[in-house]
């Protein structure tokens, strides 16, 4: 982002937050109120579109990092609290996508499908496991199906899966 603009946001903000203490809101009010309108609200689920995972470049997590971090702008932290994950492991897993795939992801595919990070949270299963085992349990696809969806070898997906269900056992 330009500096100018850095600027004028920060004037913005700064005159918002005089007229809310002209209105009477005080110093806690007003930073509990930022802090709100920062967090992501957890009743909406945020989803992953399934067409992200077309690339021979990245892998599952790097792929669900990039979009999130690119395309809905969210902070590492905010990911790492969305996926039970470090944010330093997450801002690191960024950084290697970004060298690996320049360019921003561009969804223009629309599919009945896609992966909620929450999912995520499950960290006895590795994140590849996670997704195939949402969509074949969610959606009751074929490992050839969920091969094609993630860019996968249908070998790969089935021998993931079975994986995903002996741990949940």
């Amino acid at each position: 982002m330009p500096k100018d603009s850095n600027e004028a946001i920060e004037k913005r903000i700064l005159s918002t937050i005089s007229y809310l203490k002209g209105q009477g809101f005080t110093s806690e009010q007003i930073s509990k109120l930022m802090h709100d309108l920062l967090e992501i609200p957890s009743k909406e689920e945020i989803k992953v579109p399934i067409s992200v995972f077309k690339n021979d470049y990245l892998g599952s997590l790097e792929n669900i990092v990039k979009y999130l971090r690119e395309n809905l702008l969210l902070s590492f932290k905010q990911i790492g609290k969305l996926a039970n994950r470090n944010e330093i492991a997450l801002a690191v897993t960024y950084r290697n996508a970004k060298k690996k795939m320049p360019a921003k992801f561009v969804v223009e595919e629309i599919s009945p499908y896609s992966i909620p990070v929450s999912i995520l949270k499950d960290r006895k299963l590795s994140v590849l496991e996670n997704i195939a085992a949402y969509l074949k349990d969610t959606f009751n696809l074929n490992y050839h199906s969920i091969a094609v969806l993630l860019n996968r070898d249908d070998r790969t997906i089935w021998t993931v899966y079975q994986r995903a269900r002996k741990k949940k056992k």
